[in-house]
This record gives structure tokens, sequence and C-alpha cells, in this order.
């Protein structure tokens, strides 16, 4: 590990100062989560508005649609993927219509919540706690990794041989966004890591959940 940076179990170290890694969980779960709920809203304005799940378009012809629904910001799309593949709606569009990300929105929200409350509120608190949150991170990391590949010719185009500003600030912020959740998850594990270590000292018990 690089000699500023260092993450173990319990803590990580950044440029000589020590962080716990609990806290850290609760930072980044609260930053995600607010981009969750604006997410989610969007949903709920385009239905409100629009009487549909999400009336995202890059179309001018449709800018009745408003700013609000013009971005994707679960998935940190502030008009990138329509200057890089031109695309004319969200990508959530061309999936299902948008009922996914809704139904992704609402999730994320409840295991985020979960665990700030774990992490706030329970000194001690059991491993499974943290499950759901995981299940959804890695998932979510994976899904970003997906769009990532995805438009990677593109995007090293756009790096290497930029057309104009706008477009590597949006570039930008889809790197921002991507690399944080990378970073949260990491954390995440070794977090979960300390709290089962911790469970089994305590207990002399497994972490297993009943079903198994």
């Amino acid at each position: 590990m690089l000699r500023w940076f260092h993450v173990e179990d319990e803590k990580t170290f950044l440029f000589g100062i020590q962080f716990r890694n609990r806290k850290l969980v609760t930072f980044f779960a609260l930053v995600q989560l607010v981009v969750a709920s604006v997410s989610f809203a969007q949903h709920i304005y385009s239905v409100a508005l629009f009487n549909k799940i999400f009336y995202c378009s890059f179309n001018e012809t449709r800018s009745n649609t408003g700013h609000f629904l013009s971005h994707d910001v679960i998935i940190f799309d502030f008009g990138l993927f329509h200057e890089l593949i031109n695309v004319q709606e969200c990508i959530a569009n061309y999936l299902d219509g948008g009922y996914m990300r809704c139904l992704w929105c609402f999730t994320q929200m409840i295991a985020l919540t979960l665990t700030i409350w774990t992490t706030l509120c329970i000194p001690k608190p059991h491993p499974l706690l943290l499950w759901p949150m995981l299940i959804i991170q890695n998932a979510y990391c994976f899904g970003l990794v997906i769009l990532t590949i995805a438009t990677a010719d593109k995007l090293l185009v756009a790096l290497f041989h930029p057309v104009n500003a706008h477009l590597n600030l949006m570039i930008l912020y889809f790197a921002v966004g991507t690399s944080i959740n990378h970073f949260f998850d990491y954390i995440l594990w070794h977090y979960y890591w300390y709290e089962e270590f911790q469970y089994i000292g305590r207990t002399g018990k497994h972490v297993i959940p009943f079903w198994v």
C-alpha cells in the first residue's frame, strides 16, 4: 500500500491522519443517501408532473421536462452519455423505462439508512446488519464499471482529444462519483471485516445467517 495511504480493518490512514472506518462509512453513506434521495425524487417529480415513471430526455424539443429531469443523478450522468454515444434519453429509459431505476433508488435508500443507523446507534452491531449495504454497494460499483467499459473508447477519445471544456467537466463528475463509490465499497468491506472479527471474539460464533 502507498506510504501516504493505508487501510486497515478498523482504521484508514491518509497522509498520516487516522480515520476510523466506522466514521468513514457513515460519512460516505450519508453522501450517497443524498444522491439516492435526489434520484428517487426525480421519479416522484416525473410521475407528479408527467405521469411517467422517469420522463428523462436530452431532446430540446421536449424541454418541458425541466432541467431536473435532464440528468441521471444515480449514475452521475449530467449529459455525458448524450455527448458520448448520442442517446436522447437517460440510460435507464432504454432498459425498461426507468422502473428498475426507481426500485433501485428506493432499495439503496433503505440499505443506506440501515447502515447509517447501524454505525451511529449501535456500538456493537451484528455484522449481518451490514450485508444489505455490501450487496447493494457491490452491485452499484459493478454497474458503474459496466457503464465505464461500455463507453471506454469514447471516454478515451474525449480525454486525449478534448472537444470542449463542458464535456471534460461531465467526465470529471462521472469519474469522481464512480471513484468515491469504489472507495466507499473498499472501506465498507474493511469495516465489515472488523465488525465480523469483533463479533466472533465476543460470541465465539461465526457470522452465519439463519437460512444457511
